[in-house]
Parts: C-alpha cells; sequence; structure tokens
C-alpha cells in the first residue's frame, strides 16, 4: 500500500490518498497517522481517500463503529470533521460542527456597593432555606 499526505494552500483542509491493496495493519497505520493529522491545531477538515485501494472483505477498520471511536475525542477538542471516500461514491462524514467551549470567568467587576447588596441577599436566601429545612 502506498499514501500521500497533501493540504490547501491555507493549511486547514488535509487529505490522505491511498493506493495499492489494503490490510489490517495498513488500515491502523493510516488510522493513526489520520488521528494525529486531526489533532493538529490547523487542521478543520481531514479526508482519507481509498478510492483507489483494493480492500479485503473481512478489512473492519473502516467502518463507522471504528471511525468514531478512534477520532471522538479529537472531534470533540475543536471544530473539525473527517471525511472517508470509498468507491462509487460512498464515504462516511463524522463532523463535530461546533467551536469549542469558553470556560465562563469565575469573577465579574462589579462596584462594591452592589457586592454588599448582594451579599446581604445572598445570606438572607441562605437563612430562608435553612429555616425551610426545619
Amino acid at each position: 500500500m502506498r499514501f500521500r499526505i497533501t493540504k490547501n494552500n491555507d493549511g486547514s483542509t488535509y487529505s490522505i490518498v491511498a493506493s495499492g491493496n489494503m490490510d489490517e495493519d495498513a488500515g491502523w497505520d493510516i488510522l493513526q497517522i489520520a488521528q494525529t493529522m486531526l489533532n493538529m491545531p490547523h487542521c478543520k477538515e481531514l479526508i482519507i481517500d481509498v478510492r483507489s485501494t483494493l480492500i479485503y472483505e473481512d478489512l473492519s477498520v473502516f467502518n463507522t463503529d471504528t471511525l468514531a471511536s478512534v477520532f471522538e475525542e479529537g472531534l470533540l477538542r475543536k471544530d473539525c470533521s473527517l471525511v472517508v471516500r470509498y468507491r462509487n461514491n460512498n464515504e462516511i462524514r463524522l463532523c463535530s460542527d461546533q467551536l469549542p467551549l469558553e470556560s465562563p470567568p469565575g469573577f465579574t467587576n462589579v462596584s462594591l456597593n452592589e457586592a454588599k447588596f448582594f451579599g446581604r441577599a445572598m445570606k438572607w436566601l441562605e437563612l430562608e432555606a435553612r429555616l425551610l429545612i426545619n
């Protein structure tokens, strides 16, 4: 099996084009390389093109369950997509379709008067909650 790696001009779309005979070991090698490429910071889309390969019937590397388990962490970490192209124009596309979540700030800038006002209200609510429990 042979493969080549290409990228577009802005470096956001990478593709792996494989050719030749593909067995189980070669499939796992491609998935390891693809997982590393998808985790690169600039990679937004990764295309694995196996249209010109001869894939053995019992090869289970490129089924949906395996692809989801291998690329799940990378897809959840950032907004990106993975496309696996097969013969007869069939493809599997896994997309995260989400932007990374930003952590909310722990504190907000407020004036001292507002802090005292809300502090008293919180103490009152806490006291009321204790009275309701008892």
